[in-house]
């Protein structure tokens, strides 16, 4: 985005227009709920956009103030959030702000135009426990039962974090931090058996058509 350099006795592009953002979000939250939201997604892959929206004020504002945020962080004035712009999301409330994982990003990206955030929240109280993942019972309270194979399919291409063309044992460990940030990992009991329902030609590994044949099971 920005990639202005310092002139001495001048301000950087950068540094202004990272300040203007912040100046106009300052404008419509309070300092200390920002500060409190920022602190709550410090660490790396902690990011939680419910979360940080309640704790700094943004979810009880007015639709209108709700659009002025919206154009602060689309810098680009496209009428989107695109990628890049959701990496530095954080900045917009704070100079020097950590950026967003590529975790991060792409959960916020993706899951949020895919499935509700209230299925979402079900679907992991429901496996809150260790050893209570259920993968049908998963899909369908998160609302990827009913989805797609486009849908699905994009899904996948979050899942496979090494976008390798197939969920590997070692990502499927990891199943539910793909819908949110900081939960838990699958025991190995359920990951080897959530492996196994999705296996169907016994690679160890779960392919694109794989995955979207079991969810529709």
């Amino acid at each position: 985005m920005c990639g202005g350099q310092k002139v001495k006795g001048r301000l950087d592009v950068c540094v202004f227009s990272i300040r203007i953002r912040k100046m106009a979000v300052a404008s419509m939250l309070k300092d200390a709920d920002i500060k409190v939201a920022l602190e709550g997604c410090k660490a790396a892959d902690s990011f939680d956009h419910k979360k940080f929206f309640k704790a700094c004020g943004l979810s009880g504002k007015s639709s209108d103030e709700v659009k002025k945020a919206f154009a602060i962080i689309d810098q680009d004035m496209s009428g989107f959030i695109e990628e890049e712009e959701l990496t530095l999301f954080l900045q917009n409330f704070a100079a020097g702000a950590r950026a967003l994982t590529a975790k991060e990003t792409k959960i916020e990206m993706a899951f949020a135009s895919l499935l509700k955030d209230a299925d979402i929240a079900a679907a992991l109280e429901g496996c809150k426990a260790a050893d209570s993942f259920d993968h049908k019972k998963f899909f369908k309270t998160c609302g990827m039962a009913g989805k797609s194979a486009e849908d699905l399919k994009k899904a996948f291409l979050i899942i496979d974090q090494d976008n390798s063309g197939f969920i590997e044992e070692e990502e499927l460990k990891l199943f539910l931090q793909t819908f949110k940030a900081g939960a838990r990992a699958l025991t190995n009991a359920e990951t080897k058996i959530l492996l196994k329902a999705g296996d169907s030609d016994g690679d160890g590994m779960i392919g694109a058509d794989e995955f979207t044949a079991m969810v529709k099971q």
